[in-house]
């Protein structure tokens, strides 16, 4: 009799045991597959600080952590170095002595910064084809995809509605190259990019 109960004793913690480690597994799944929002994957990559900076200034960051699935093409930061003389430090309330750099040109950066996102999650294997994507600011960005490559400009600089001014008719017109697709996020997915897009 005694060792028919150790044995079923034995047998209950095996299976406890056993329960307890298959609860367990999926915690630890969980913990090594969790992504961390768009904000934080941005933060969290050196080549983006110029573009978090602006995000930041712009009073953005909240809209980079809701759980909205968004696209971005982030500008890495030797994107910065082809932006109009003086128009970033614009933005973000000025350079020059005497300037108040806490005068910070919200609704032009908001503009700016929302036209890098697009709504959904879009991989780059979905960006085929020469398409014209409407972005959050509610202005077209041209798309074209060759030989793997993605690329993204303004269709009509200064001709879109987009809340910025003209300045998409005052740079660059060569197109932003993606220089990595597919980042991922939880809310969202990131393709950096070579060139700021001008509104």
């Amino acid at each position: 009799m005694i060792p028919m109960q150790r044995r079923g004793l034995f047998t209950l913690a095996a299976a406890g045991a056993v329960m307890g480690a298959g609860l367990a597994a999926p915690t630890v799944l969980r913990a090594q597959t969790q992504l961390r929002t768009l904000a934080d994957t941005l933060a969290g990559d050196n080549r983006f600080r110029e573009f978090l900076n602006i995000i930041t200034r712009g009073s953005m960051v909240d809209k980079f952590r809701q759980a909205a699935p968004m696209t971005v093409f982030a500008p890495i930061d030797a994107a910065f170095t082809g932006a109009p003389a003086g128009l970033i430090d614009q933005l973000l309330g000025g350079a020059q002595s005497g300037e108040n750099r806490n005068d910070v040109d919200r609704t032009r950066l908001g503009a700016l910064i929302d036209y890098h996102t697009v709504p959904g999650m879009l991989r780059a294997a979905e960006l085929t084809g020469d398409r014209r994507l409407r972005t959050t600011n509610g202005a077209d960005i041209a798309l074209s995809s060759a030989n793997g490559r993605l690329s993204l400009q303004n269709p009509a600089p200064a001709q879109q509605i987009a809340g910025f001014g003209a300045a998409g008719a005052n740079v660059s017109a060569r197109p932003a190259q993606v220089v990595q697709a597919d980042i991922m996020a939880s809310n969202g997915i990131i393709h950096a990019i070579d060139q700021v897009i001008w509104p």
